[in-house]
């Protein structure tokens, strides 16, 4: 396959971006384009997005998602390597516990909820009626 090329989303991106997001799942909340990088393919579609949500106390890397059709081909480790990356200071992200290994692979670390900024503490608070359906979500950070 192709090397996709990466630029800054714009405003006609955000529907193709809250597609992506309700089809993978992923927290709804806090789309706002203007925080995305889309990874394109030769002919300009998008194959995958992530995005870097800046709080008032941290700053969250997130709702990574990549097309089926290009899983596996490394798009989604690029994203997270040009966005965080680009970040100077602490990068913070919130997953689920399944995910630690592979994230920790990009330098990011568990971070016990103490440790972590009042956002994501309010943010995994809400994550615990996850555990309801045998889902754990954990908050990691870089840097």
């Amino acid at each position: 396959m192709p090397t996709p090329s990466f630029r800054p989303a714009n405003a006609s991106d955000d529907a193709a971006i809250r597609r992506l997001i309700r089809a993978a799942r992923l927290d709804p909340t806090n789309l706002h384009w203007q925080n995305f990088t889309c990874a394109c393919d030769d002919a300009g579609r998008t194959i995958g997005i992530a995005q870097v949500k800046p709080y008032r106390d941290c700053r969250e890397f997130g709702s990574l998602v990549v097309v089926p059709s290009w899983q596996g081909q490394g798009v989604a480790a690029a994203l997270i390597r040009q966005l965080v990356d680009a970040e100077k200071g602490v990068v913070w992200l919130v997953c689920r516990d399944r995910l630690e290994s592979f994230y920790a692979r990009f330098g990011f670390v568990y971070a016990g909820y103490r440790s972590r900024p009042r956002t994501l503490k309010l943010k995994t608070g809400f994550a615990i009626l996850a555990r309801l359906f045998g889902i754990r979500v954990i908050a990691m950070r870089r840097g």
